[in-house]
């Protein structure tokens, strides 16, 4: 069994409780969480895993300047004595600043002046760090300071090769292909209210076909709020993806699926028969199947591994064969993959999506679900280069990827919300949530246009005037007035794409 110990002074023990210590995790070099068991008893943290190897601490902190952020150590051995926590993430964060920016220097990117004053100040910081190791406490606040300083040259950094490779990009192509869209709950987005706002701000739109809402009791189905949806996205020329037809999160499973708990062959035999109806009646208006999202991740039913990869061939097989002239992907949760932290039999969704994708039912492409910025349920914040190297990684998979986004605009109770989640508490009192909603988001999103291997862009939550999946997630607030990332989104389709 190995054990990391991590020391924290009295001086960075504030720090250290406000962070998501329960979520931190060890990654070998292969990038898969390990499960772990986390006790924090104020002055140290202890990662208890069941293999005695080196590797890397994965710890989400608040940092002044960035707000929440996913840090990283360099790799470190299960030792007897302990590490300092803020100075090893300190180092993580120096390590991979300078490394980052000199691969991406040597490939032709020009850093700018605010990057370079930055690293060279972080760097500083993390050199009187290191050198006051004899004194954690004061240590600890000097490295508290470098994290600050370098998670903001890396932002920078991020940002500078997103906003560079965009532009290259645009040199090649006059118009980017990329297809970007809203997630909405029939029959939205039909509503008077923000039509022309919809249309300006996107070229496609995801409906969301949920078995809850159609087949509400067994054997029952209506899709009138579905087409009604549909047919509209047709008169304003957009795209329409359709589904998931599977979501296997709890509340968007219809409620009779408990009475097949135990009978996984007839839960199998329900929802290709769902699949099969949904796609019969609705081929031809939709231009690309999203056939299931959720499966890598526990699910409010307890399946095991070959039942979990039978439900997902059985449904794609379904759409295929009912419907083999238009692209069916597969969504994955979490595509980081943190939930293995604290699941033993959770399956690596990348992992997953290889066995899918060598299973020769010509799926398209892969969908990946990245919900940031929520206590739960979530994938960990983290800064663009990260994100951008996790879409790298799922790109080596050789097939096109289209990803879906949501980071909560507002905090608080969300009545219309079908599958709340509570949002992370606010670090700073300097942005708003909507602001910090745009501020988290507008990276993010052009770090997915900057890769070719991304193909769609999806915003998963429309209005939050209307009943949607996610807490707060709207592009339009619960009072029905449009937060500041519409705006964004519109002048990215304006100025990017076709």
């Amino acid at each position: 069994m190995g054990q990391f110990f991590f020391d924290v002074p009295e001086t960075a023990q504030d720090f250290i409780s406000r962070s998501l210590w329960k979520d931190a995790y060890i990654c070998g070099i292969e990038g898969v969480p390990w499960q772990s068991r986390n006790e924090f008893d104020g002055s140290r943290l202890t990662i208890t895993r069941g293999i005695e190897s080196s590797g890397k601490l994965f710890l989400t902190c608040p940092v002044e300047g960035v707000g929440y952020c996913t840090l990283n150590t360099c790799s470190l051995r299960p030792l007897e004595e302990a590490h300092l926590l803020l100075l090893e993430l300190a180092r993580g964060s120096c390590y991979r600043a300078r490394i980052q920016s000199d691969a991406w220097e040597r490939a032709g990117l020009t850093l700018t002046s605010t990057f370079l004053e930055l690293m060279a100040d972080g760097t500083q910081r993390f050199l009187d760090a290191a050198q006051r190791r004899g004194d954690p406490g004061v240590a600890s606040e000097y490295a508290i300071e470098a994290i600050s300083i370098l998670e903001q040259a890396n932002a920078e950094l991020g940002d500078s090769y997103a906003i560079q490779s965009v532009s290259f990009r645009k040199q090649r192509e006059n118009q980017l292909g990329t297809l970007l869209a809203a997630a909405v709950v029939p029959p939205s987005p039909t509503e008077p209210d923000h039509e022309e706002a919809f249309c300006a701000a996107f070229n496609s739109a995801a409906v969301r076909l949920s078995w809850a809402d159609i087949e509400t009791d067994s054997g029952r189905f209506d899709y009138d709020a579905a087409e009604q949806s549909i047919r509209w996205c047709a008169s304003k020329g957009l795209r329409v993806i359709g589904g998931p037809l599977l979501d296997f999160r709890e509340r968007l499973m219809p409620h009779w699926l408990y009475l097949l708990e135990d009978d996984f062959e007839s839960l199998l035999q329900s929802v290709c028969n769902f699949a099969e109806r949904t796609v019969l009646k609705l081929r031809g208006s939709v231009q690309l199947w999203n056939c299931a999202s959720g499966l890598n991740t526990p699910g409010p039913l307890k399946l095991d591994d070959e039942q979990i990869m039978r439900l997902a061939v059985g449904i794609l097989q379904t759409v295929r064969r009912n419907d083999p002239n238009t692209p069916a992907i597969m969504m994955f949760d979490q595509p980081f993959g943190e939930y293995l932290a604290k699941h033993r039999d959770a399956i690596s969704p990348l992992h997953f999506a290889d066995a899918i994708a060598r299973s020769g039912l010509g799926m398209a492409g892969f969908g990946l679900d990245v919900r940031v910025n929520y206590a739960s349920g979530a994938t960990l914040p983290r800064s663009a280069i990260d994100f951008g190297q996790m879409i790298d990684r799922w790109g080596t998979l050789g097939l096109p990827l289209l990803v879906q986004l949501s980071i909560p605009g507002d905090r608080g109770a969300d009545e219309k919300a079908i599958y709340p989640l509570e949002p992370l508490p606010e670090t700073s009192s300097e942005l708003d949530a909507s602001s910090d909603q745009l501020r988290i988001a507008s990276p993010l999103i052009r770090t997915l246009l900057a890769k070719h291997i991304v193909h769609g862009i999806v915003w998963d939550g429309w209005s939050d005037a209307l009943p949607h999946v996610l807490s707060h997630s709207g592009l339009i607030d619960a009072e029905n007035e449009p937060r500041p990332l519409l705006d964004y989104l519109t002048r990215v389709r304006r100025d990017f794409l076709a």
